[in-house]
């Protein structure tokens, strides 16, 4: 809990209880708790951003406001009139503050339920992130290519991507809510670190290569794939150098309304980008490009990655609709195995690679030798994706499948267990399916 947030929801829920004394007994200095909750409430809109958990109180606050301000002048103890119809008003008046009360009260609850997320990781290495940028070369396109890797060197914390300016800004422009109403994230609570060095000098990391949909951004997956840093894997996903954010807006106060009153107008605003990159086919064309990147690099003296990956142990990470990469393609980029979430898996196809499909509903069948099926009773990219703890109201919209967090720890284990074991699992017939344990809401299928 925030501070500033907790002392808004504090001094409001007094305020409430205060209500349901009469007012001829009320000390009249306690009507002022409502005017310090409201610039508690701007003291947590200034240095803590708004989260949507605010809303309810903040409506609250509203309407307390438009009903003190005509009566206040009447607060001043006069003590009750005689008669059944005044007596009738005072009972609706109470009845009405023990129902604010409620209210209050549960705001708070809401406010505790679903707090600002902290997300373990397994492993045991702390990870950090690097984003390298390589112009166009020739035919070779601009690239932008996202590590992951277990760290060393400066263990300095550092905020996550989903916590800084730009993130708000590009989720703004892919049809989000204003930058406002997410700047909360940056008191988003993060595993990075700053790093600089691989965690052990002289190790040859695994490499984790990620495809996305087109337009998506490997950053909001962020929780799997620093979780796979902290198992000692190197990830990478590439993509076309993103486009410059659109500037920074001058502040206005009918700038500022406008954006206050933006997601009260339209509702589906809190659901979107999400909404657009529910089920968009996967995009492997900047696979190749990833691996020339990360062999220049990893070729680079002074390099970060200089002779530190393993290029004898690499994989695929997938997430989107259609097919998975072709076989021939992933026996020539050298993957030794792949995970495809959210995809349909073409049985007809006869690959020579461990896969492990992520699908919600059945299996589609038995498979072939050395392909697995995780299946859950419903999948959205929301329960793999960072906002499985950010955005649970996407329940309400179908884009999730659980309010809280749900499997999403469980899938995280199951991804990073299938690559140890595809890398270096004896290979046995049915080997993975017995190094996992059964997780309730998941079943495990595959030979």
């Amino acid at each position: 809990m925030r501070p500033a947030e907790l002392v808004f929801l504090a001094l409001l829920t007094a305020y409430h209880a205060v209500l349901l004394v009469p007012r001829n007994r009320r000390p009249f200095p306690s009507n002022y708790l409502v005017f310090l909750a409201g610039m508690a409430l701007a003291w947590n809109l200034g240095l803590e951003g708004f989260r949507w958990q605010t809303l309810p109180p903040l409506a609250l606050l509203v309407i307390d406001l438009l009903i003190l301000f005509p009566t206040f002048a009447s607060l001043r103890g006069r003590l009750p009139a005689p008669g059944w119809l005044p007596a009738l008003g005072r009972a609706l008046r109470t009845i009405l503050a023990s129902v604010a009360l409620l209210v209050a009260v549960g705001t708070d609850l809401l406010a505790v339920a679903f707090p600002i997320p902290t997300v373990g990781l397994t492993g045991g290495l702390p990870p950090a992130q690097r984003v390298v940028r390589f112009a166009a070369e020739g035919d070779l396109p601009a690239l932008e290519v996202k590590l992951w890797y277990p760290a060393g060197g400066d263990f300095t914390g550092r905020p996550r991507p989903a916590g800084e300016a730009l993130t708000w800004q590009r989720h703004r422009d892919a049809g989000g809510p204003a930058t406002f109403w997410q700047s909360y994230l940056s008191e988003l609570p993060s595993n990075l670190i700053v790093g600089g060095k691989l965690a052990s000098q002289g190790n040859r990391y695994p490499v984790v290569y990620v495809a996305l949909p087109r337009g998506q951004d490997a950053d909001d997956f962020g929780y799997l794939f620093e979780d796979l840093a902290s198992r000692g894997f190197v990830v990478a996903s590439g993509a076309p150098l993103a486009p410059v954010a659109s500037p920074a807006i001058e502040f206005s106060w009918h700038g500022f309304l406008a954006d206050f009153i933006e997601p009260w107008q339209n509702p589906e605003l809190w659901s979107e980008p999400d909404r657009r990159w529910a089920s968009p086919p996967t995009d492997y064309q900047w696979l190749r490009a990833t691996e020339r990147a990360l062999n220049q690099l990893e070729e680079e003296p002074g390099d970060l990655l200089f002779s530190a990956l393993d290029l004898q142990h690499q994989v695929l990470w997938a997430w989107g609709s259609g097919p998975a990469l072709d076989p021939a393609d992933l026996e020539r980029l050298g993957f030794r195995g792949q995970i495809h979430a959210g995809g349909t898996p073409d049985l007809r196809i006869q690959g020579t690679r461990p896969e492990l499909w992520v699908l919600g509903g059945k299996a589609p069948g038995p498979g072939r030798p050395g392909q697995w099926f995780l299946a859950l009773p419903k999948l959205n990219r929301a329960d793999l994706s960072d906002a499985a703890f950010l955005k649970p109201y996407l329940v309400f919209f179908g884009l999730k499948s659980q309010l809280d967090a749900g499997v999403h720890g469980a899938l995280r284990q199951y991804q990073a267990a299938f690559f140890q074991y595809t890398l270096w699992g004896s290979g046995g017939e049915g080997a993975f399916g017995q190094t996992v344990p059964e997780v309730p809401g998941l079943v495990l299928t595959g030979q």
